[in-house]
């Protein structure tokens, strides 16, 4: 499995551009050679490293046990944040919304849903878009440990949350027998404007940490995860059990 030293990591971070809570966070994730390279660095640098390293460049870190509130945005202190818990690292857009999800596999266990506030993130979807259903969606699924606060939560088509997503989700959780960290889980929630609570596209990728094979798919947040969506979730699932989850 790849192991980098965090020391190259400073090196490679502190020589980018500086970034601004107003600026994407795919820059950041850029100078460390994509999503799963910044994960390396989360996985494997104290905290006063990555606190220097994102502060200079206008990008917070919080380590914390869970985020109890369930509000439709989070608050400033919160925003152009990584917060990390349990294994598993969470960003905040600077307009207040979950924006990523990074987090290894195995470990898998299933992780407590917090209901109400699945529930009240859903019925923000169907207030906002009253000719559509929506679920309280996981980012990372709580099958695979993913927490069941806002911070994970977004408004997802019932329909693709309940059909292609799920099946990644459970096909994810057939990956307990691998080795440890195998494989690098992240999810990314785009969004239509600066005040919409839901994400118009839903990215996925999957990566083989020891091989470096990886797969990504961008599903529309509609029935079905759009119209590759079915197609998209079996090469997920083929994917995932080439690897071994099953």
């Amino acid at each position: 499995m790849r192991t980098i030293p965090v020391i190259a990591f400073a090196l490679v971070a502190c020589g980018g551009t500086s970034i601004t809570p107003d600026q994407d966070v795919d820059r950041l994730e850029d100078e460390f050679g994509g999503s799963s390279g910044l994960m390396e660095f989360f996985d494997q640098a104290p905290d006063p490293m990555l606190e220097d390293v994102l502060d200079s460049h206008d990008i917070g870190f919080l380590r914390q046990a869970q985020l109890t509130d369930c509000n439709p945005t989070f608050p400033q202190s919160d925003r152009s944040t990584w917060h990390a818990f349990d294994g598993e690292f969470y960003f905040i857009e600077a307009n207040g919304r979950p924006n990523r999800a990074y987090k290894y596999l195995p470990p898998v266990a299933a992780a407590p849903r917090i209901t109400n506030c699945q529930t009240s993130v859903g019925q923000w979807g169907d207030a906002e878009v009253p000719t559509n259903d929506y679920d309280g969606g996981h980012l990372i699924g709580s099958q695979l440990g993913g927490y069941g606060g806002r911070i994970n939560l977004v408004p997802q088509d019932a329909n693709f949350n309940r059909g292609n997503w799920v099946q990644i989700e459970n096909a994810a959780a057939d990956c307990g027998a691998l080795p440890a960290e195998r494989i690098f889980y992240y999810v990314r929630a785009d969004y239509g404007n600066s005040t919409s609570l839901v994400p118009t596209t839903m990215s996925l990728t999957l990566e083989n940490r020891d091989t470096g094979d990886s797969v990504s798919f961008t599903f529309s947040n509609v029935d079905a995860g759009g119209s590759n969506g079915t197609a998209d979730r079996i090469e997920a699932v083929d994917f995932l059990e080439a690897q071994g989850c099953n």
